[in-house]
């Protein structure tokens, strides 16, 4: 379960459209939670310590963050934001460190960041700044993707049912109640999803009581079982659940695409569900297949390193 009480909007300086303002408000809007637009600022020119002294460069800052909130005032008037909205600008090298500080400062239940898509499956799609909020921020991060707002019609939920193992089913229950908040705010249809690995033959080889056909098939039911079962209990109807087989990436923005999900919710942790290694290839992939919203939700208890 999500609770928003407060949202924190990533403002990208350099886009004349904000679709993340625009998913913050409306979220706000329907929640009765504050929002908070930031904007982090940097110029190279102030680590010029040998031409500017102490003095001047802090006189160029000042004046450059005073630039920039004149930018800032310019990219969101054309926006309604609720009446409880602050606006802060941020001078830092690093803008995930500034972003995961403000949102602690601000005990911010949501991040809500655009981020852009290419054309070709090869483009990387996310900026660094992308990659640390996804593995690293501990508070869910929401990446938008469209100028146009969705109305979160469908939503789709990646769970792993198929094992036992008590991290995946704790984030499993999370994600999905997550899943259940959003589609409750949106009156969305929820979908889950549940990719299993394929069965390598020389394994299913060595098993003599078994053949190959054999033991994929009870490795199928295994799994749609598992799913049913689990999609019961939170009373998700049968035909939106999918428990299919191959990589997490192709299965879930097969699914994604297929139901027209405007919503992704996946998890995202170095020690339970994806690594952070296959969490940035399986992201990478079904962020650069997929025209959806992605929220990526992290389990309790999760520690963020920060560098």
């Amino acid at each position: 379960m999500i609770d928003i009480n407060s949202v924190l909007v990533v403002i990208a300086p350099s886009q004349i459209e904000q679709p993340a303002l625009r998913r913050g408000i409306d979220l706000v809007n329907k929640t009765g939670a504050k929002l908070m637009v930031l904007m982090t600022v940097y110029h190279p020119t102030y680590d010029l310590t040998t031409m500017l002294s102490p003095q001047e460069r802090e006189e160029f800052r000042a004046e450059y963050i005073a630039d920039q909130y004149q930018a800032l005032s310019d990219l969101i008037e054309s926006y309604e934001l609720p009446h409880r909205t602050l606006t802060a600008i941020n001078w830092n090298k690093r803008e995930y460190d500034s972003i995961v500080e403000t949102a602690a400062e601000e005990q911010a239940d949501i991040i809500i960041k655009s981020t852009k898509q290419h054309d070709t499956v090869t483009s990387h799609i996310f900026m660094p700044i992308d990659w640390h909020l996804m593995r690293k921020s501990p508070i869910p991060v929401l990446l938008v993707k469209h100028n146009e707002w969705p109305s979160y019609a469908e939503i789709l939920a990646a769970v792993n049912t198929g094992d036992e193992d008590r991290n995946h089913n704790d984030l499993n229950e999370k994600l999905t109640s997550t899943a259940e908040d959003f589609a409750r705010l949106f009156s969305s249809n929820l979908h889950l999803v549940n990719a299993y690995p394929r069965i390598p033959l020389p394994i299913a080889k060595s098993s003599p009581s078994f053949t190959f056909n054999a033991l994929n098939s009870a490795i199928q039911n295994h799994h749609k079982e598992a799913l049913y079962m689990f999609g019961l209990r939170h009373h998700i109807r049968g035909d939106n659940l999918y428990a299919q087989e191959g990589l997490p990436e192709q299965v879930i923005s097969s699914v994604a695409n297929n139901i027209h999900a405007d919503l992704l919710i996946i998890g995202s942790s170095s020690q339970t569900g994806f690594t952070n290694h296959n969490l940035g290839n399986t992201a990478e992939h079904i962020m650069n297949n997929i025209n959806c919203d992605v929220l990526t939700i992290k389990p309790d208890g999760f520690i963020s390193p920060r560098h």
